[in-house]
């Protein structure tokens, strides 16, 4: 039976490849922890099972009668679909070596275009609108005596000195020279602006071919391998939109308890329509994945999603940067101006982090956005209209900022169509236990650990613990555990979490959660007083779901009356 320790079954497991052996009777002899992370059983012994039992879909039986291996077949797996492949070993061994593969939907179109085109005879280079290079293929870059991760950045004139490039992008005319002189070697070239659907340009790109190349006889099966090339990469693309149409976009949002059942149910209602959203909550409770989710269940999940942390810009830079500018606008202004975030999510979602802290003198200008969808750039005279949905996210309390002045009351109307709520980590303990197993799942794969769970007092200590860095805090902790997990520990034990972690629930922990209950039950009962008993109204007051109300009024034994 093939050792674990062999130097195939190491690389494909550093390439995140599960294997599986089995043998000729259908069972499994051996595998490695990602097989079962990729077939959606992780941390469970299946040696000795039929793979039948662990993967109903396996097409075994047809290769244990041919003996003949059956490569990248493909099936759908619970995360989304599997590359499979089954290679029998010698006849006297009996055994058979299934190579499972997870089709990633995560990756970037650009990054298959950009695979395929690396490795093409074809000098391939593409420049944004301001004519620096942001690609640059290793046949150009060899063509021109540059290494392609020390041309990129910089001006295409200064890697490509024979270029037309910045005057395409400037002109929006197209290039092409096909006698250009460069050390000694006669060189094809044609170059093109790329633009949007709108007609704006981009950037451009310049094809670049030595003559010689052409006149080859090999030239025609060049030009066929190429559209091999580009029929492969139109497959990719249809695959990947497939995958990503049928792979559930709340599948990232973990939680079985009644609160975020509900959350979950009433944005997928949300999501269908097309009114602003708002989401309130706690640092770190996850509003960032209910914004994605919203725009993946969506009519525009096929247009962009663009995040923009309204905190994390300065107030100076952040118009520019939400609505763009002309050239010449300002000191410093970049040739041709540029395109803003609103402009370039044009029939997408725009993600307004942190919309607490937008500045008070950038508010009547998002305002009018949103009435009128409508803006200019800065320094420009031409109205852009955009049809974009508004998702914003902020922790903290915007009827209080609008009380203090720090807050246009018109604005928060325009962004508060509808408010969801997303409870902290403290307010659904039973959470804790599902997100720790998808993000132990994760852990796994990136450290190569076969950890199983929290053990009992962990646990325990999990669920006493406040969290007041909500799901962030717990993800940052279990990574820490990982760092300090020996290969064969199967559970996280509290010697492995961070010294700062309560790891006494007498000490601490109790006392701490004592505090915090009292806290609540005097906060619910002075809320309800304020609401004349409308739970309602009085969990709109609290900042909480009114489901999390009800649960507490259950917990704490209030009178409900």
């Amino acid at each position: 039976m093939p050792s674990l320790d062999n130097l195939v079954t190491y690389i494909l497991t550093l390439l995140n490849h599960g294997l599986i052996w089995v043998n000729k009777s259908g069972i499994i002899t051996e595998f490695n922890p990602q097989a079962l992370v990729i077939l959606g059983v992780p941390g469970q012994d299946v040696r000795g099972r039929k793979l039948t039992e662990v993967f109903p879909a396996s097409r075994l039986s047809e290769v244990l009668t041919t003996r003949q291996p059956l490569v990248g077949t493909k099936v759908q797996g619970i995360k989304g679909a599997i590359r499979v492949s089954y290679f029998p070993l010698p006849e006297g061994e009996g055994n058979t070596v299934i190579v499972l593969e997870q089709w990633d939907t995560g990756h970037d179109l650009a990054e298959i275009y950009e695979a395929l085109l690396a490795e093409l005879p074809l000098g391939l280079a593409v420049v944004d609108k301001e004519g620096k290079l942001v690609f640059i293929n290793k046949y150009c870059a060899s063509l021109v005596g540059w290494r392609e991760e020390s041309a990129v950045g910089l001006p295409v004139a200064q890697v490509l000195p024979f270029s037309r490039l910045f005057e395409v992008v400037t002109t929006g005319r197209s290039y092409l020279n096909p006698e250009v002189q460069f050390k000694g070697q006669r060189l094809c070239l044609a170059e093109i602006p790329l633009k949007n659907k709108s007609g704006e340009i981009l950037g451009g790109i310049s094809r670049v071919l030595p003559q010689e190349a052409i006149l080859q006889d090999n030239f025609k099966d060049f030009y066929h391998q190429f559209k091999i090339m580009e029929n492969r990469l139109l497959l990719y693309k249809d695959e990947l939109e497939f995958l990503q149409e049928n792979l559930s976009p709340w599948v990232a949002i973990q939680g079985i308890s009644p609160q975020i059942k509900e959350l979950k149910k009433l944005a997928a209602r949300v999501a269908q329509g097309e009114a602003n959203v708002l989401l309130l909550g706690e640092s770190g409770t996850g509003k960032d994945l209910f914004a994605r989710a919203i725009h993946q269940a969506s009519r525009r999940r096929k247009e962009p999603f663009i995040k923009i942390n309204c905190a994390a810009i300065p107030e100076n830079l952040l118009e520019a940067e939400l609505f763009g500018y002309e050239e010449g606008a300002f000191t410093g202004a970049a040739r041709g101006g540029k395109p803003g975030k609103f402009e370039l999510a044009d029939g997408g979602t725009v993600f307004l982090d942190e919309i607490g802290d937008l500045p008070l003198s950038m508010q009547p200008k998002l305002l009018r956005v949103l009435q009128e969808r409508s803006f200019e750039r800065i320094g420009g005279r031409k109205t852009l209209n955009v049809d974009v949905r508004i998702i914003a996210a902020t922790n903290k309390d915007l009827v209080s900022l609008v009380k203090e002045g720090k807050f246009r009351l018109d604005l928060y109307y325009r962004l508060a169509v509808i408010t969801l709520h997303i409870p902290p980590l403290r307010e659904r303990p039973m959470d804790i236990e599902p997100i720790c197993r998808s993000l132990i799942q994760k852990f796994n794969i990136k450290y190569m650990l076969e950890v199983q769970g929290l053990s009992p007092k962990v646990k325990e200590l999990f669920e006493e613990y406040s969290w007041p860095g909500n799901v962030r805090e717990l993800e940052n902790v279990l990574e820490y555990a990982f760092n300090f997990l020996d290969p064969e520990d199967k559970l996280i034990l509290p010697e492995h979490l961070p010294p700062t972690f309560p790891q006494s629930i007498s000490s601490g922990g109790f006392e701490l959660k004592k505090a915090v209950a009292l806290a609540e039950q005097e906060a619910i009962k002075k809320a309800l007083l304020a609401a004349k008993g409308n739970k309602q109204e009085a969990a709109r007051l609290l900042g909480i779901h009114p489901s999390g109300l009800y649960q507490k009024l259950k917990k704490y034994n209030l009178n409900e009356g």
